[in-house]
């Protein structure tokens, strides 16, 4: 028996910027695609007209970008023009199942649902609002838990009167499915009361638009979040109704923040844009991503993966069905991993664009040469700037009490500066080791520790105790600032000193 190509989709909703759990469900169902050599597909569900954001498919389409995530089928620049989308500069997609965006389908999900209303799977209700309110009221009076009461079942409502569409639930149905990531899961009684599956303007509910668009889109494999089970035997009993196969569904755990609640703005960032901002890398936040939730299999330790690693090793077994939880300092840390795996170039082109737009003001481009030490020192790029503020040329604020350092008193550091302006002066050679080796020399010449020595010379030149290297910020700073800084320091020691 030949198994259908595996197909997979991501489908959101333009109702605000996409959370970071939500890329996760489109990292999976990317990963998939790609492991199984599928296709992956991108499909708008815009059908929540009161909630539409501007802007936010652009913003999913950018995050794609970002993350470097390829889509093989999805909605054209034309439909999206339709809906009043302009995405100049991005890909254009398109495919043999489209329209993509389910406001343009709208005639689709009519005839479904008016083939569910005469083979007697549905039917037309035109309670009003009031008629509901009360009914629950009273259902509450009752003690009893409140729900439509199939008022409509049998009144034949005329297509020609404002209505909605009800699924007419079977009696104490049995469903059970085989989820792609939990196994069995079953259902002995579903507590759904005939749900809404058409709006009375026309507009189809998620149960109706999500489930016709899958079987007609061919998708083999839904990625969706674990607070769609409740709903998954509807969907089931749908496709049944229709006589149509339905996909595997995969439900995922919640992503979590520390506190063990639901991942939100409260613990930090969530959205990609703004994890951009704060300088991580994209192949390392979808390296993380992956991760809450995902391991490569029993006895791997690793943690750091490519691209390409991902998408060998990736499959629903070795899906979590427990929650994770999304750890900040463990970003941070992976991060900084896959910074020190770029080249020195790369790195330099990743963080340029966090240096320019800084209000560092650096007069020559001396910055360039420590980008190479930069990099094994920097978790985010968002650091690099205020690494490289020492360049600047302006009156330097130093930690001069850090200048004392274990057993060293004002009269060591003033000893210190006087040794190492003499040195710095009478030297031609500013390559580090030189630099290195010389003040070293020096510190055994004054019977100095050696760490002590080093600590006052960089807060002298550099400031702080927390800057790049110190022998090549010297290099960097060049002869004669250094030098300069030196005699700044030694007027401030000096009157301790004393």
């Amino acid at each position: 028996m030949n198994q259908k190509p595996i197909r997979t989709r991501f489908a959101p909703s333009p109702t605000g910027m996409l959370h970071i759990g939500g890329f996760r469900a489109a990292l999976y169902a990317w990963l998939l695609a790609r492991h199984s050599g599928g296709k992956f597909l991108l499909r708008i569900e815009d059908t929540d007209n009161e909630r539409k954001v501007d802007g936010a498919i652009r913003y999913i389409l950018e995050g794609f970008k970002w993350f470097g995530l390829d889509i093989d089928e999805g909605p054209t620049k034309a439909e999206l023009e339709t809906i009043g989308e302009e995405l100049a500069g991005m890909p254009e997609m398109g495919g043999e199942f489209g329209p993509y965006i389910q406001s343009l389908r709208l005639p689709r999900y009519k005839e479904i649902a008016d083939r569910l209303v005469a083979e007697g799977h549905a039917f037309r209700c035109d309670c009003t609002s009031e008629m509901l309110d009360r009914e629950r009221a009273e259902q509450r009076a009752r003690k009893e838990v409140p729900g439509y009461s199939g008022y409509c079942r049998t009144r034949n409502v005329p297509a020609d009167k404002p209505h909605v569409v009800r699924f007419k639930m079977p009696h104490r149905p049995e469903v059970e499915i085989i989820d792609g990531i939990r196994g069995r899961i079953a259902w002995e009684s579903v507590p759904l009361r005939d749900p809404i599956l058409m709006k009375s303007d026309g507009f189809p509910t998620y149960h109706l638009a999500a489930m016709v668009d899958d079987h007609e889109m061919e998708i083999t494999h839904v990625m969706r979040g674990e607070e769609w089970i409740p709903s998954t035997p509807l969907h089931v009993l749908l496709y049944r109704a229709l006589k149509w196969d339905e996909p595997v569904f995969c439900h995922l755990p919640v992503v979590l923040g520390s506190d063990g609640k639901k991942l939100s703005k409260r613990h930090g960032s969530t959205s990609w844009s703004a994890f951009r901002e704060e300088g991580y890398l994209p192949e390392a936040l979808l390296n993380f991503i992956v991760r809450i939730g995902w391991s490569p299999g029993e006895g791997s330790d690793q943690e750091i993966f490519s691209r390409e690693e991902l998408i060998k090793l990736f499959s629903l077994e070795h899906v979590n069905t427990s929650s994770g939880v999304f750890e900040y300092p463990k970003l941070q840390w992976m991060n900084g991993m896959f910074i020190r795996n770029l080249s020195d170039s790369e790195f330099e082109a990743r963080a340029l664009p966090f240096i320019e737009k800084s209000d560092l003001n650096l007069a020559d481009d001396s910055w360039r040469s420590l980008m190479p030490k930069l990099k094994e020192r920097t978790r985010l790029l968002t650091e690099v700037p205020d690494m490289l503020r020492f360049l600047e040329e302006k009156p330097l604020e130093r930690e001069i009490d850090q200048m004392l350092g274990k057993g060293m008193e004002w009269s060591g550091v003033l000893s210190v500066l006087d040794g190492a302006l003499d040195l710095f002066e009478s030297t031609d050679s500013f390559e580090p080791i030189a630099l290195e080796k010389s003040t070293s020399e020096l510190a055994d010449k004054l019977a100095l520790k050696k760490g002590s020595v080093f600590i006052a010379l960089r807060i002298a030149v550099l400031g702080k105790k927390a800057t790049p290297p110190l022998f090549e910020s010297i290099q960097a700073l060049g002869k004669d600032r250094t030098v300069a800084r030196i005699k700044q320091a030694r007027q401030l020691v000096e009157p301790l000193a004393a």
